[in-house]
């Protein structure tokens, strides 16, 4: 998604949504300068309280609704449990029943956070934002883009992504060495699994197309810390074992407490490395540098997450008497978002002939679609509509429906449906 900047506004956020807090890291789109880091907000002035305790609590006395600390202290007072996991239970609601309770919570707690932001920016001074949290799925941006129409009004420039993508943004915007070969980072947000990302870059192509992937690693309750040090140790050897890696990354209260001996030496030995618990909501916030245009090394390089069509879908149509390529659904895409309409005369036959183009391998071949038992007619007067979308990030399905030929060659009625493989 590209925004387009408006003079009057000067702050583009990103705001990372966990399930146990909300952060937020901004930039100032009039002192930017190459490689400058995104600010995170501090609850406290002058600390580095970054994490708003994602909690909600309403006294039952009063109907009153509490945010953050607030609500904590209260419920610890009154030896109640608070409301945790807004995003998480909003999803769950949603699928579950269609129901807005948890909705109408996460909302208030987000524009709870975005009174505490004002301190520093106030939303009529927000140019763009971009949402992050752990999987950005549909729901997931669904709720948050309801949330996201409450809270900022008429206001369009809004983003969804996953944690991996933010990530990808933030290495996007260091020095160029970083990106050599691979990238590493280590996750530690979680009580019972680690997650390892890796960033892969290939550079025959251009764009150079970055591929994230995921590795997760089960961390038994019991685990000493010897024993989780060992299990870190053999998952990260592993994957060097797979690619080389030129910069490494670390991130999550669950690598603290110095545990991480040899798994750490490992991390280190011959790379970069780096530790920091802001890390997505700052690479949410260059997302949204690069989405409105002033990211200039965004555009050499294109990001294929595990939801993204990894190939370009079109055909070639006749106008104006030239044979011109028709774009369909675009590479990079999210596939459950992906989709498109076009009416076309089919000149002669019965096949739809589609194109795809790979963006990871560069290869390109033919996809035809023969409609069976269609209407004969002459030359150039069957008119169809093609609908495409996808089922999921690999298999397409198209449909075709038979608009005639106005009044001299009336609509058949007739309508196909196939599913394709696609990526193959």
């Amino acid at each position: 998604m590209l925004f387009t900047r408006l003079p009057e506004k000067k702050y583009l956020l990103g705001i990372d949504i966990g399930e146990t807090f909300c952060q937020i890291s901004y930039l100032n789109t009039r002192r930017l300068t190459a490689g400058m880091d995104p600010y995170t907000f501090s609850y406290v002035a002058g600390g580095e309280e970054f994490d708003i305790p994602a909690a909600a609590f309403q006294d039952p006395e009063s109907g009153e609704w509490y945010f953050g600390n607030d609500a904590l202290t209260l419920c610890a007072e009154r030896g109640k449990e608070p409301f945790t996991h807004l995003l998480a239970n909003a999803e769950k609601e949603r699928e579950e029943s269609g129901e807005s309770v948890y909705l109408k919570i996460l909302i208030a707690f987000l524009g709870y956070c975005m009174n505490l932001l004002s301190a520093e920016v106030t939303t009529e001074e927000i140019e763009a934002l971009t949402f992050t949290t752990t999987d950005m799925n549909s729901t997931n941006a669904e709720i948050l883009k309801r949330a996201a129409e409450v809270l900022f009004p008429g206001f369009d420039k809004v983003a969804y992504e996953e944690h991996i993508k933010s990530f990808y943004h933030y290495v996007l915007m260091q020095d160029e060495e970083q990106r050599r070969q691979s990238v590493l980072l280590v996750d530690g947000w979680s009580d019972s699994e680690l997650v390892l990302y890796t960033l892969s870059f290939n550079k025959k192509t251009r764009p150079i197309v970055c591929f994230p992937q995921e590795r997760h690693l089960e961390i038994p309750a019991d685990a000493d810390p010897s024993e989780k040090d060992r299990l870190l140790f053999k998952a990260v050897r592993e994957l060097m074992q797979e690619k080389e890696f030129s910069a490494a990354y670390l991130t999550g209260p669950a690598l603290g407490g110095g545990w991480m001996k040899d798994s750490l030496n490992l991390i280190c030995r011959g790379r970069k490395a780096f530790q920091g618990d802001t890390l997505y909501s700052k690479g949410a916030a260059d997302s949204t540098m690069a989405a409105c245009g002033l990211a200039s090394k965004a555009d050499k390089y294109f990001y294929l997450s595990r939801d993204a069509l990894r190939c370009n879908i079109g055909m070639e149509c006749l106008k104006k008497g030239r044979t011109v390529y028709q774009a369909l659904l675009d590479a990079g895409a999210a596939w459950y978002d992906a989709a498109a309409q076009i009416d076309i005369l089919l000149e002669d036959g019965d096949e739809i002939v589609l194109l795809e183009t790979s963006v990871d391998r560069g290869n390109e071949r033919e996809i035809r679609v023969r409609l069976e038992n269609m209407p004969q007619r002459p030359r150039a007067a069957t008119r169809l509509r093609i609908r495409l979308s996808m089922t999921s990030s690999e298999r397409m399905r198209l449909e075709a429906e038979d608009l005639g030929f106005g009044e001299i060659f009336p609509s058949s009625g007739m309508k196909w449906e196939q599913e394709i493989a696609i990526n193959g």
